[in-house]
């Protein structure tokens, strides 16, 4: 049963991750107008989007699919630590606040400025974003650098990677650089790549560790 519990959640973490590209590539090309390259994601939900339906039902199963992956973890490889305990919470809080804030409330304006679901669309991006970013670094107290080289240094170079384009992203919302969209899409391309390698991982490699001394 934990056999089958860990493999569905892997594949829900396969789905939330890969799926993304694909619901959001699609929904561009359906929004006459909208640009992947120039145009972030949020746009894709806005009330005045021709797709705004689509984007948010993907953004709550987007979600609904981390979250399943994070309690599938849970119960079965990462219940005997506390590192394990915050990894499950960063994967759970990445859905939350990319996936269903996103989908509660739309990234609207008025007059140039944000009204209030657009704020609080905001803010959840920013702990969901927030809660991504720490992943790598979490999974290196759960992998040791010095037992998996390769991946502590995978972990290292997604983290200094993703800080480096959220900073290109900032730079981006606020005007001053262009490829808004394209910035975004690296991003998410780059965690999403790692948090699937991680499931992998994690499903091969940590039955071993659980039954290690200490842990």
């Amino acid at each position: 049963m934990r056999n089958l519990m860990l493999r569905l959640a892997v594949i829900c973490c396969i789905v939330a991750c890969a799926g993304d590209f694909v619901v959001t590539f699609i929904l561009g090309a359906m929004y006459p107008g909208y640009d992947l390259i120039r145009d972030s994601e949020s746009y894709l939900g806005t009330s005045g989007s021709p797709v705004a339906h689509l984007m948010n039902l993907w953004s709550v199963f987007f979600f609904l699919f981390l979250l399943l992956f994070a309690v599938g973890l849970g119960l079965t490889k990462l219940r005997q630590g506390f590192w394990e305990g915050v990894l499950v919470w960063l994967i759970a809080a990445y859905g939350a606040g990319e996936g269903l804030g996103s989908g509660l409330f739309p990234y609207d304006h008025v007059n140039g400025a944000l009204t209030t679901s657009g704020t609080l669309h905001s803010i959840s991006g920013a702990i969901g974003g927030t809660a991504v970013v720490f992943i790598p670094l979490v999974c290196l107290k759960i992998f040791p650098r010095k037992n998996y080289p390769g991946f502590g240094a995978y972990c290292m170079f997604t983290f200094f990677n993703g800080l480096f384009f959220i900073i290109l992203f900032l730079l981006a919302h606020r005007g001053i650089i262009p490829y808004k969209g394209l910035l975004q899409r690296i991003f998410i391309f780059n965690y999403h790549v790692f948090i699937m390698m991680m499931a992998l991982l994690i499903s091969r490699n940590l039955p071993e560790r659980a039954r290690s001394p200490g842990t």
